[in-house]
């Protein structure tokens, strides 16, 4: 969606266009972690996957993804791990991509290019090939949960 959002307009797409594709992009990475997160919850009722995926909040994703966005994370014994690189490129993309949607969504003086979305939209697709390179990893599961309860004691 976000990739036709960015073309279907043609070489001159209006900003209200582009600033959508940029949020509908963040958007795709947000609903694909949670979406993940209520399968690891197995065997519960499709109402209680959408309860589980309404808990989520960005502001605690955002927390959670920088602090897996470095090349240690401390679990939840305090122990550290070494983060995988592919899980802390998923960790900096979510980052990086609720930044753009804020400055997509909220800063009407910020003007976008096409190239700019189009890097935008390449952020997106690679953290997608990296969640899937990186999902049964044991850390993976660490993330989606530190984004839904936050840091351990």
């Amino acid at each position: 969606q976000a990739n036709h959002l960015a073309t279907y307009e043609g070489s001159s797409p209006s900003q209200a266009t582009l600033r959508r594709s940029v949020s509908t992009a963040y958007y795709a990475l947000f609903h694909l972690l949670i979406g993940e997160a209520a399968l690891h919850r197995r065997g519960s009722s499709p109402a209680a996957q959408t309860g589980l995926e309404r808990a989520f909040s960005h502001k605690l994703m955002s927390s959670s993804s920088a602090q897996f966005n470095n090349s240690h994370w401390k679990d939840w014994h305090a122990v550290v791990q070494p983060v995988p690189t592919e899980l802390k490129a998923v960790a900096e993309a979510f980052f990086t991509l609720q930044q753009e949607r804020h400055s997509a969504d909220y800063n009407n003086h910020l003007l976008w290019s096409p190239i700019e979305v189009e890097t935008v939209l390449a952020t997106a697709a690679t953290a997608f090939t990296n969640w899937f390179a990186i999902r049964d990893h044991p850390l993976a599961g660490d993330y989606l949960l530190l984004m839904l309860v936050g840091k351990q004691r």
